[in-house]
């Protein structure tokens, strides 16, 4: 039991994904990547951990079973299970976590956080109670600098609030990217079934269907982080693990 004040929090990572440069490059599966002396999905639990989840979902495919049983070796200090799943798209992945979190009722909001996002202690942790507070919002998005990555999801907020406005080429150029962390509220649910009809297959996509549908989305911009995709990244992500712990 939670003690008075405090928040459960169920969190999610999304791992299904094929990380085909990292694992053709590197020879391992990219949730088994290390970046310092831990490997990514380490990196993202203990961020969870940081922010205070009491249950974690990772969703991860059907030919990554080497990360569950290395995930398995290690003690969490929350309840941690697994899907199991060979999804088509990052969307299927979201909305099957978001399914599953919000089995029994929950309305969160969730935690949820790509396997391949690496930022310093309480980054999670901060972003999540801010979110909190936005009570409108059915999904907040951290927002990082767009960087050189080679496919930023631009965000465009107000400027007065975190309210945003655009998202995508709508919101290119923009000083704010999506950062791979997620506060999301199960009433994103009751678009999911329209999405997989009409054959939207993007995670990125379907965010834009959500502000097109008049739902309230939210941006909360964070410390920096490094979205691991390329070899090159492993070092950028540890040269800002150590500035942030000095």
């Amino acid at each position: 039991m939670n003690a008075p004040g405090k928040f459960s929090l169920r969190a999610g990572v999304l791992a299904a994904g094929r990380g085909e440069r990292l694992q053709t490059q590197l020879n391992r599966l990219k949730p088994l990547v290390k970046v310092g002396d831990q490997t990514l999905i380490e990196h993202v639990l203990h961020s969870m951990s940081d922010a205070g989840a009491t249950e974690v979902v990772v969703i991860i495919n059907e030919d990554s079973l080497a990360v569950r049983d290395h995930v398995a070796e290690l003690k969490w200090p929350f309840a941690l299970s697994w899907i199991v799943e060979t999804t088509p798209t990052s969307m299927h992945s979201f909305l099957r976590l978001v399914e599953t979190l919000a089995a029994d009722g929950d309305e969160g909001p969730f935690l949820l956080s790509t396997v391949d996002t690496v930022a310093g202690a309480q980054t999670f942790a901060r972003f999540i109670a801010e979110a909190r507070q936005l009570e409108e919002a059915v999904l907040t998005l951290a927002l990082t600098s767009p960087g050189d990555d080679e496919k930023p999801l631009y965000v465009r907020t107000v400027r007065e609030d975190s309210r945003v406005i655009a998202i995508g080429e709508a919101a290119a150029p923009s000083e704010y990217a999506t950062a791979g962390v997620y506060a999301v509220r199960a009433s994103v649910l009751r678009e999911a079934e329209a999405a997989r009809r009409e054959g939207i297959d993007a995670l990125r996509t379907f965010l834009g269907r959500l502000l097109d549908r008049g739902y309230q989305l939210a941006g909360i911009p964070i410390p920096e982080s490094i979205d691991v995709d390329r070899p090159a990244d492993i070092g950028t992500a540890e040269a800002l693990l150590r500035s942030a712990s000095v």
